[in-house]
């Protein structure tokens, strides 16, 4: 009995993986090769922007009195509104505007909408070892009405250390 299901089996199994689409995933006929076409429902993402971390100066110890950390800033412009994500494996971050003399000291992960941040770290910790650093920035959509955000692009950037307490940029 099973030999006379077989020749059928193979038979649906031929027409299914016969009837996949025609055209290239994402693409329609008048697609360019390689681009996507994004409908209503589609699941596939967009592709990440490239995003560059500016950083100034590139050289830190807390002793400085002309900044309170390092400067990170991404080299990207956006056209909608988007959230930024600043996480490092040490340190914490500083929000300063050199026309408004308030400094809030943020921890190791902030979310906020200005694109520009500092990164220091505890002057307590002058004198003693500290681990290289990684500091990670993800750029995401604002919250939409169904809920979801949209990673935009991300980037890294490393802080090594000259002595025990200069932070140095590392390319």
């Amino acid at each position: 009995m099973k030999v006379r299901f077989l020749p059928a089996c193979l038979f649906l199994l031929a027409l299914i993986l016969c009837s996949g689409c025609s055209q290239p995933h994402g693409g329609s006929s008048g697609s360019l090769p390689g681009t996507q076409t994004m409908t209503a429902g589609s699941t596939v993402p967009p592709t990440p922007v490239a995003i560059s971390i500016r950083a100034t100066p590139d050289r830190y110890i807390p002793l400085m009195s002309s900044t309170v950390g390092i400067r990170l800033e991404p080299e990207f412009s956006p056209t909608i509104p988007v959230i930024y994500t600043w996480t490092a494996s040490y340190g914490h971050f500083v929000s300063w505007n050199s026309t408004d003399p308030r400094v809030v000291i943020h921890n190791a992960t902030v979310r906020t909408v200005e694109p520009s941040i500092y990164w220091s770290y505890p002057p307590q910790d002058m004198g003693r070892e500290k681990p290289p650093v990684r500091v990670r920035l993800v750029v995401e959509t604002e919250r939409v009405t169904h809920g979801g955000r949209g990673t935009v692009g991300y980037s890294e950037l490393f802080i090594g250390w000259e002595g025990n307490d200069t932070a140095v940029v590392r390319a």
